[in-house]
């Protein structure tokens, strides 16, 4: 026989290799895809803790009106009525300095301002 018409011997080793990386490609993706997880959720709870934090945090002197309100979830012009100050557009002066305007304790700014959210979160 002439050895350029042999064929040559094929070795199967395609199969197994073919399983292998097919096993690998499987476990990789398993693990990308518990990686992705625990990052997206863990992002919502730590998003959700800042926001109880947040929420349950007393009103100070420094905290504009609009940052209670976004914090607080109560919007603006309930807690500017409350205060009797008529608002601005991009208001971002602090209590202290709301207070100081209108010639009234910064407490009892704070403390209507503490009153129109209770109110505003027990509804109509």
């Amino acid at each position: 026989m002439d050895c350029e018409s042999r064929q040559p011997v094929r070795v199967r080793y395609i199969g197994v290799i073919g399983f292998m990386s097919r096993r690998k490609l499987i476990l990789i993706a398993a693990l990308i895809l518990a990686i992705a997880g625990t990052l997206v959720f863990g992002n919502k709870i730590r998003r959700h803790i800042r926001r109880m934090r947040w929420e349950n945090e007393p009103i100070r002197a420094w905290m504009s009106v609009p940052f209670i309100a976004h914090t607080h979830h109560v919007r603006p012009d309930i807690l500017y009525q409350a205060i009797r100050v008529e608002p601005r557009q991009h208001d971002r002066r602090p209590i202290r300095n709301l207070a100081r305007a209108e010639n009234r304790p910064v407490a009892d700014v704070m403390h209507d301002l503490e009153k129109a959210i209770a109110d505003a979160r027990q509804g109509p």
